[in-house]
């Protein structure tokens, strides 16, 4: 008896150590995967992200998406703050209804990462994968809500930024 419980608990153990989600690695290392997992991550803008938590160099693949959800979620905190901003100065009256708009999306968006984030924190991965992809939305949708009305947006560095980052969170969910 005591021969079959080492071995499931051996077996057990094996297979926690070998879930991908569970490996340590380089930041760079981590980011290489995920570029390969997502067309949409770009390495470099992957490890300057997260290099900026200085939990992310011992952190494994869903610590490393926590740390992208988390930086995420930042910015699009700081970007809704720029458009309150921007609604609020009166040279912008010609491009309010498109920051109305990504006002609105990025308030949902902030919504979706948290979450996400919880989801990720209680190992409910399809879950958070699901609020994230509906994340991602957003900073396209905002940049179409400009495009469609003919006016460049105010917002293109913000938007791309969002985007990036939550293609990273969910890129390391993936792999």
């Amino acid at each position: 008896m005591a021969i079959i419980s080492c071995s499931f608990l051996l077996i057990f153990l094996m297979s926690v150590v070998s879930f991908p989600h569970f490996i340590d690695a380089s930041v760079s290392d981590a980011c290489t995967a995920a570029a390969a997992k997502s067309p949409n991550v770009n390495h470099d803008f992957c490890v300057t992200s997260l290099q900026v938590d200085p939990k992310s160099a011992s952190a494994n693949y869903v610590g490393l998406a926590e740390i992208a959800t988390k930086l995420t979620s930042e910015n699009a905190t700081s970007t809704k703050a720029k458009i309150k901003d921007l609604l609020a100065q009166p040279g912008n009256g010609n491009i309010k209804p498109e920051l109305s708009t990504c006002q609105d999306l990025y308030s949902e968006m902030i919504d979706s990462l948290s979450d996400a984030a919880k989801a990720i924190s209680s190992f409910h991965y399809d879950d958070a994968m699901t609020y994230l992809s509906a994340a991602l939305d957003a900073p396209a949708d905002c940049e179409d809500t400009f495009s469609e009305k003919g006016n460049a947006s105010v917002l293109s560095v913000e938007d791309a930024n969002a985007k990036q980052l939550n293609a990273i969170a969910l890129a390391f969910l993936n792999i």
